[in-house]
């Protein structure tokens, strides 16, 4: 009997869970079937929110002030002019403006003079000016050489002057003489050459002039011992010192004059083009913070052969403060043209071209660059419709509706 009774909770034991294991099946195949349609809503979520970023994300079409953006899923149209990017303008004058060319260069000179006497002597005295560095006016006296032997010398000069003077005197005391008594001998002749003593009185004529050559010679030997310059300047460098003998054709230093500075620069031939005939253009020179006012004096004749570049020598007003090797930057000024624009450095956009307004939108214009001074461009005048426009557009194309602000 107990054995049937185990047999009994044994099959429903069995039966049990039989039907447990049904159940879990059922739902784990529920939850099977629930999982990819989730999904695929979440997808679809996510797909139709991008949709709509990128729709109201497009910039919009159409002339500025038409509704074109729909938003389909609220059921309201957005105006396109209130999405329009907003730009300044302004409106330029066409003028005659001069065209100005910016570049660098350096301080040169000219020709420099080497400091050589003209007689030898000793030196007595030199000028505090005599140093390297130092500055000096026309006719200042540098060097003094001592002056007893240049005196000397003209006196003896002078000495032979006055001999020739007596003896070209007497001959001609003697000649005067000698046709007197031949007229006394022979009235109705002329007295010969001889007798007038003419060959004498030449000779004595040319000693005396001889004479004087020599004494001026001393003269001008005295007036050279005292160096001096008929030029302003600086000295380079220099050796004479007191006490030095210096020697005809001996070399004691070296100097330029304040008038022989110049400043050198070099421009490319489209630069150089630009402000032809460029001799006597002015020019604005910038010198470590100093200002000069100077004009161009001459061209090269070659370019240089490595840049093919042109060099431009520029004469200086005032140029008593600059050294030779000073670094400077200069604006040259051209001929005026007429038929321009002056824009500021804000209406110059990427690729050196200008966006203009027209009807509404913007359009891209290349007009010809002539030249930039002070941050503003010379450009040849051309059509701007509304207005030029400043700064940077965001998202500019040619066609981009924008709004306008007040015009310049």
């Amino acid at each position: 009997m107990s054995t049937v009774t185990e047999l009994r909770e044994k099959n429903d034991e069995a039966d049990l869970r039989s039907a447990t294991s049904k159940d879990h099946a059922v739902v784990s195949a529920a939850a099977i079937r629930k999982k990819p349609i989730i999904g695929i809503l979440q997808i679809t979520v996510v797909v139709t929110l991008i949709a709509l970023a990128v729709f109201y994300s497009r910039p919009p079409e159409g002339p500025t002030g038409a509704l074109t953006t729909q938003a389909t899923n609220k059921g309201f149209l957005v105006a396109a002019s209130s999405l329009a990017p907003l730009v300044s303008i302004l409106r330029p004058v066409a003028s005659s403006q001069q065209i100005a060319i910016t570049s660098t260069g350096s301080v040169a000179v000219r020709s420099y003079v080497t400091l050589t006497p003209q007689v030898s002597g000793k030196v007595v005295s030199t000028s505090s000016a005599l140093r390297s560095g130092g500055k000096f006016s026309a006719g200042e006296v540098l060097v003094r050489l001592e002056k007893r032997d240049f005196t000397l010398a003209l006196a003896q000069a002078q000495a032979d002057v006055a001999s020739a003077q007596a003896s070209l005197e007497l001959r001609l005391a003697e000649g005067s003489a000698a046709v007197s008594n031949y007229k006394l001998l022979h009235p109705a002749k002329q007295a010969p050459p001889l007798v007038a003593k003419e060959p004498q009185i030449a000779q004595a004529k040319a000693q005396l002039q001889s004479s004087v050559a020599r004494r001026d010679i001393q003269q001008t030997n005295l007036e050279r011992s005292v160096f001096s310059l008929p030029f302003a300047g600086r000295v380079v460098e220099s050796s004479a010192d007191e006490g030095q003998i210096l020697s005809v054709g001996q070399s004691f230093g070296r100097v330029y004059a304040l008038d022989a500075i110049e400043i050198v620069i070099s421009l490319a031939p489209q630069d150089l083009a630009k402000i032809m005939p460029a001799e006597n253009s002015t020019v604005a020179i910038t010198a470590d913070g100093i200002k000069f006012a100077g004009k161009v004096d001459r061209v090269a004749a070659e370019r240089d052969s490595r840049s093919r570049f042109s060099q431009v020598f520029i004469t200086i007003d005032d140029d008593s403060s600059l050294i030779p090797g000073t670094f400077v930057s200069v604006e040259l000024n051209g001929p005026d043209i007429a038929n321009t624009f002056t824009l500021p450095e804000s209406a110059v956009q990427v690729g050196q071209i200008f966006w203009i307004v027209k009807n509404g939108s913007i359009m891209e214009v290349a007009p010809s660059i002539l030249g930039r001074s002070g941050g503003q461009y010379l450009v040849k005048a051309f059509d701007y419709g509304q207005g030029v426009v400043t700064g940077a557009v965001p998202g500019a194309k040619n066609g981009l509706p924008v709004r306008l602000a007040e015009a310049k």
